[in-house]
């Protein structure tokens, strides 16, 4: 077994549950000694708020600085039931390793390292590399904005390249330019202090009522928010972003099913396509209210929440955005509890960018194959942060270890091994070519 495979097979061993803590000091202790070990230079494990951050520089004194983002922590193993294999016993067969974390993030952590390892022994890294990786991602990068804030000036780079996308169902490798921004709100209809006997409908007000006319206001049936200003701030597509719309692959018979929806909204794969990565979205998440148990219970309830999210798209502020609800919900009569859970910029990428550019030819040159290249994801990851808090132009997440087979996530997570080297491969291509640009 060589280096590679075994370093990935001892860190896959090692949990690292950001949403309990297990494994995390290990973990991050286990990351910082293997920097150090296979690119002798020093790393540091910086304190946040919550868990750390394992932080590295590699100096060539170029004149382009790459930073490179990776997360170290994993999803919790549940239901464990379902596992196969232990979640952290990096189990291979069938040419592939089994675990938790192998696809996401682990695998593409390790193979960015490795490639940067290879450039290093060989004399030909060409461009200064940041090492960030964090260990709150799967709970939401709860403390990276602070991080980042407080260390600004150490982060600047050029470009950064997010964890990886991975390869699509034909086995391209995917490069994705941006992402959707989010707010993420609470609200909550509080009206007193203990549910009432339904008798006493007449004297109360019931805030399942409220609370769904509320909801109701926010969004038609045709999914358009009704926001007033929602959509004002809304960049056009460019004819580049136009071209990448009417390439993305997508089977509309495949999707319905893989989504176990009845129906979509559109038929027609291009407005998918656009509808999937372009529109802004106000998406209730979740409502309760009231008695949801078997049979019959007469109440009037005393509370209600929903839970909404709110995915944006270039220019939209999701600052600005959460001020628009406000006045909306202060419109339209609610008077409840507004909490908020998270806000995230949107970014989208220019395809002409030396990045974009360094990492489409570098996946043509490794996987022989066109890549999929997206405007940006239809979800969300702190890719806004990098862009809006330290000012850094070009981001793109690419390279990933994994693919649509993987099962992050989910039990029984895995990654082919040869997806892995192939993955080591297209890092240290993309960083030669990078460099040229």
């Amino acid at each position: 077994m060589d280096e590679e495979l075994y370093t990935l097979i001892e860190f896959l061993k090692k949990p690292s549950v950001s949403a309990t803590g297990e494994g995390i000091e290990e973990t991050a202790n286990y990351l910082k000694e293997a920097i150090e070990k296979l690119l002798g230079v020093k790393a540091n494990i910086e304190k946040t708020k919550g868990h750390p951050v394992v932080y590295a520089e590699i100096n060539v004194h170029a004149k382009k600085t790459l930073l490179v983002y990776n997360h170290y922590d994993v999803q919790p193993v549940d239901p464990i039931s379902e596992w196969k294999r232990a979640p952290f016993s990096a189990t291979i067969e069938n040419d592939r390793i089994y675990a938790r974390g192998a696809s996401d993030n682990k695998g593409t952590l390790m193979a960015r390292l490795f490639a940067i390892k290879h450039l290093i022994d060989k004399h030909e890294l060409n461009v200064n590399v940041k090492l960030l990786y964090e260990g709150e991602e799967e709970i939401g990068s709860v403390n990276l904005e602070d991080y980042i804030e407080k260390n600004a000036n150490k982060l600047k780079a050029d470009s950064v390249i997010m964890e990886g996308a991975g390869l699509d169902p034909k086995g391209r490798p995917q490069i994705v330019l941006g992402v959707k921004g989010l707010l993420y709100v609470e609200l909550v209809l509080d009206y007193g202090t203990k549910d009432l006997h339904s008798s006493n409908a007449p004297l109360v007000r019931n805030p399942c009522i409220d609370l769904s006319k509320v909801i109701s206001t926010l969004v038609d049936m045709e999914g358009r928010v009704l926001i007033e200003g929602f959509y004002n701030d809304v960049r056009e597509l460019t004819e580049e972003e136009r071209e990448l719309i009417k390439k993305y692959d997508i089977d509309v018979e495949e999707l319905r099913k893989a989504l176990g929806f009845k129906e979509l909204r559109y038929s027609d794969r291009e407005k998918i396509a656009e509808a999937l990565l372009t529109y802004p979205t106000c998406n209730v998440d979740g409502f309760e209210c009231g008695y949801t148990g078997k049979g019959s219970k007469t109440i009037v309830p005393h509370r209600a929440f929903a839970k909404l999210d709110f995915r944006l798209v270039p220019n939209q502020d999701p600052y600005k955005i959460f001020e628009l609800l406000k006045k909306h919900l202060q419109k339209v009569g609610f008077n409840g509890e507004i909490i908020t859970h998270g806000f995230e910029y949107p970014v989208r990428t220019s395809v002409n960018s030396p990045v974009v550019k360094a990492m489409i030819e570098s996946a043509r040159r490794v996987y022989g194959t066109e890549p999929q290249v997206i405007p940006n994801s239809a979800g969300t990851q702190p890719m806004g942060l990098f862009v809006y808090k330290l000012g850094i132009r070009d981001a793109v997440s690419a390279i990933g270890a994994g693919g649509y087979y993987s099962n992050a996530h989910a039990p029984n997570e895995n990654i082919r091994i040869d997806d892995y080297y192939k993955a080591i491969k297209h890092t240290e291509e993309f960083l030669k070519l990078y460099s040229t640009l």
